[in-house]
């Protein structure tokens, strides 16, 4: 129960030196000692519990903030739980090896560009991860784009433009499902209206890879690579349109509304059952493939890393992030920082929706230079400006969405930013080589800005809806 004694509100000064404690010591651990952001976060607590005390209120109160909020998290790290489950299905069903072959069979060299894009894009989508697409089959397309003389930075472009779009739009990413929860939309709404941008863009960047393209029409594909990784999925996996019943079947159930945590948990079963008597699994080794993720040895590394994947393990740190990020920004929230740090940006902001999103935009390239982390950048964004978001009558899928679109696809844009590195040391190419060629990462931040401005697909609450909502927070207030 919360006591009747009287709190300090914090100093607009306290409260900024508190945030960039937090931000400071997240950053350093990051960067300088390569820790995990999920450690830096919890070890934040250190500096939030603290600085809360000084305000009056007791170990037991900050506690109840904390956990009052965390359990916004339940949801979510529900979902991400079951993603962990669904990859290891899909891959053991053959799923997403069926993609990934079909994608890499359409490979030629008129298009190919435009193919890496799509390979790419298939690839992230069915795996939820860029990282592991740009491991696998970007080293496969870098190599074939060198065969044919194509300049390297423009193939690690399109590598990364794929990648990047994939794990955008797929519910099978972690950074996407933690973009959705910080914001407190579910994942769902959330891919659903990146869709806005993310298409006109993506359309774009197909006309732009094919004309480019044509310039290296003539020239010829090595396709060793390519082959390799083909004859290993073939060999291991039974390729066909029965593998792909899963993911046509969650298609199903999300377009009929069903709930995202029962669809996605079913499409797994369905992806268990076509392993069991399609592929040949043990019901033992898939229920150890849920909770571990699939393992499989298959002799070519490139093929390894794309299998070796999912299971509830492998989104651990995720969940524990999200729950994490959820309590510490509840302390911060019924504590008074949030709102004395958000009341000078109210002032300039005013009553300007452009000024908002341009306040967004800002924040968000800010903290992906400083700390070098989309992950990071996500939960700071998502954290500070959810709140001005509300008074403007916005819905938090239009900051998340925004937060993709400049924190994710930023990334690879900055040199430094450990996507970029990553991208960087993968592909063997200079990040000032491929930055020019990220199109996706340039074209996307513009539309979403000028959607900002007209106010186009930026959905607004309703009256009732609002008043819905504060009923909620009064009616959780006095439970508090």
């Amino acid at each position: 129960m919360c006591t009747n004694v009287e709190k300090k509100k914090p100093t607009f000064r306290f409260a900024v030196l508190v945030m960039l404690a937090i931000i400071s010591l997240t950053t350093v651990g990051m960067v300088v000692f390569k820790a995990s952001i999920t450690t830096m976060f919890l070890l934040s607590w250190l500096i939030v519990v603290p600085a809360a005390m000084k305000l009056g209120y007791t170990n037991s109160e900050i506690e109840e903030f904390g956990f009052s909020v965390g359990k916004d998290a339940f949801q979510s790290n529900l979902i991400i739980l079951s993603v962990g489950v669904l990859i290891a299905t899909w891959i053991a069903a053959g799923t997403i090896p069926t993609i990934v072959y079909s994608g890499l069979t359409i490979i030629t060299p008129k298009y190919f560009l435009l193919t890496t894009l799509i390979v790419c894009s298939l690839t992230s989508i069915a795996t939820g991860t860029s990282w592991g697409t740009l491991g696998t089959s970007g080293i496969a397309l870098m190599s074939i784009g060198t065969s044919m003389g194509v300049p390297a930075g423009l193939t690690a472009g399109a590598i990364i433009s794929g990648a990047f779009f994939g794990d955008k739009i797929s519910p099978l990413s972690d950074s996407t499902n933690l973009a959705a929860a910080v914001c407190k939309t579910d994942v769902i709404t959330h891919i659903k209206h990146m869709l806005y941008t993310t298409v006109p863009s993506y359309i774009i960047c197909i006309v732009l890879y094919t004309s480019i393209g044509f310039k290296y029409a003539s020239n010829t594909i090595d396709y060793n690579q390519i082959n390799e990784v083909i004859n290993v999925l073939k060999a291991n996996f039974n390729i066909g349109f029965m593998a792909l019943l899963p993911i046509i079947f969650l298609l199903i159930l999300l377009l009929l509304q069903k709930p995202p945590i029962v669809s996605i948990l079913a499409s797994a079963i369905l992806g268990g059952v076509i392993a069991v008597f399609q592929e040949g699994e043990k019901i033992g080794d898939l229920l150890n493939y849920m909770l571990n993720g699939y393992s499989v040895d298959t002799g070519l590394e490139y093929a390894d890393k794309l299998l070796n994947r999912g299971g509830m393990m492998s989104m651990a740190e995720t969940v524990l992030l999200v729950f994490i990020v959820f309590v510490i920004a509840g302390i911060l929230q019924k504590t008074g920082f949030l709102e004395v740090l958000l009341q000078p940006m109210i002032r300039k902001i005013g009553n300007s929706r452009t000024k908002l999103v341009g306040a967004t935009f800002i924040t968000s390239y800010f903290a992906n230079a400083f700390s070098s982390s989309m992950m990071f950048t996500s939960v700071f964004v998502g954290t500070i400006m959810s709140p001005l978001y509300k008074e403007f009558k916005l819905k938090p899928e239009n900051l998340s969405r925004i937060i993709e679109d400049t924190a994710t696809l930023g990334g690879p844009l900055i040199p430094w930013n450990s996507n970029a590195i990553f991208c960087s040391q993968t592909l063997g190419v200079s990040p000032f080589d491929f930055i020019p060629y990220c199109f996706l990462s340039w074209i996307t931040p513009i539309i979403s800005f000028t959607y900002g401005v007209t106010g186009f697909s930026m959905k607004k609450y309703t009256d009732e809806e609002l008043n819905e909502i504060r009923e909620l927070e009064v009616e959780e207030y006095l439970q508090s």
